[in-house]
């Protein structure tokens, strides 16, 4: 089975700041992604990194707020944590109506974070995530709707309430959440009731609710609390599951065809039949339906089909 390298799948226009051998760098970049002609992405790179050498990483979240915050500024925001801590931070943006949740967005999410994980030496079981705000919510919503990518999820501030865990809570099951809250951000409504949800599921809970601290991530010791919250992950990391390997121990060539746009039907091998289900790389399930029937996705990406035991990857450009 051939194994792609998402760079193929996109043109990305880079702009970098702070370039120097020594220095802490920040790459803007952008590509077409679905309606959007220049969808943006930061991605910010600790000095101490060197290629070949792996390190943890965070998808780091932004707000909503279209006058104050973008992927950019998000992740010039907490650059000093990841300088900190020798991270590197990957900052989609939620495009013009600053939502990070968006169906677009939450796609582009995904092709950026297979991305990176191509670009640079991201050690695959140690990829967290953390957003503040809207980005805190979809921290919980993304996270959970991705969970086999992450080893643990850092909510700061989550403009969000229980119900938006209805139908994925269940998803927490063993794993880490460190929650950083205000004190005075409604907490009876963002906080308190996530953390006895999360701990009903079975999750690992740890919470910081900040004194007098409102809906900001401007308080008092900033990277020193996030360091804590980083630290308390990586002690009580969640495995990451790494379905594609799983799915690949039992390869054969299952397709006649392994690129294809959307909307097409998948070409199997003339003794292939009965029920084909799509995965996405993180284990999530795309599509079921007999091999006569089933369409590729919509979606560019990379994906895996499988029947009964056996599987194969394939590619869908626009």
């Amino acid at each position: 089975v051939m194994q792609y390298n998402i760079r193929l799948l996109i043109i990305i226009s880079l702009s970098a700041i702070s370039i120097t051998s020594s220095a802490q760098e920040q790459i803007n970049g952008s590509f077409s992604f679905q309606t959007d002609p220049s969808k943006d992405y930061s991605i910010v790179i600790p000095s101490a990194y060197e290629e070949g050498k792996e390190i943890s990483a965070f998808l780091a979240l932004h707000p909503w707020n279209t006058q104050n915050w973008d992927g950019r500024r998000w992740c010039e925001e907490i650059a000093d944590f990841a300088e900190v801590n020798s991270v590197i931070l990957i900052c989609p943006d939620g495009g013009v109506d600053g939502q990070i949740d968006d169906p677009i967005d939450t796609a582009f999410t995904t092709v950026v974070i297979d991305s990176a994980m191509t670009w640079y030496s991201i050690a695959p079981d140690s990829l967290y995530v953390l957003g503040f705000s809207w980005g805190g919510k979809t921290t919980y919503t993304y996270g959970l709707n991705h969970v086999s990518k992450f080893a643990g999820f850092m909510p700061i501030g989550a403009a969000t309430s229980v119900n938006d865990l209805d139908g994925i809570a269940d998803q927490s099951f063993e794993k880490p959440y460190y929650i950083i809250h205000g004190e005075n951000d409604n907490p009876n409504v963002r906080f308190y009731p996530i953390i006895e949800r999360l701990l009903n599921e079975g999750a690992l809970v740890e919470s910081n609710l900040l004194p007098g601290v409102g809906h900001t991530i401007w308080f008092p010791n900033q990277v020193e609390i996030l360091t804590d919250g980083y630290i308390w992950l990586k002690e009580n990391n969640a495995p990451i599951v790494d379905v594609e390997n799983q799915f690949l121990k039992a390869k054969q060539n299952i397709l006649l065809k392994e690129h294809y746009t959307p909307g097409m039907s998948l070409i199997f091998n003339d003794n292939i039949s009965g029920q084909i289900k799509i995965y996405a790389l993180d284990g999530t399930l795309i599509a079921s339906a007999s091999s006569q029937e089933i369409l590729v996705p919509n979606q560019s990406g990379i994906y895996i089909a499988s029947i009964g035991m056996t599987s194969q990857q394939f590619i869908v450009t626009e």
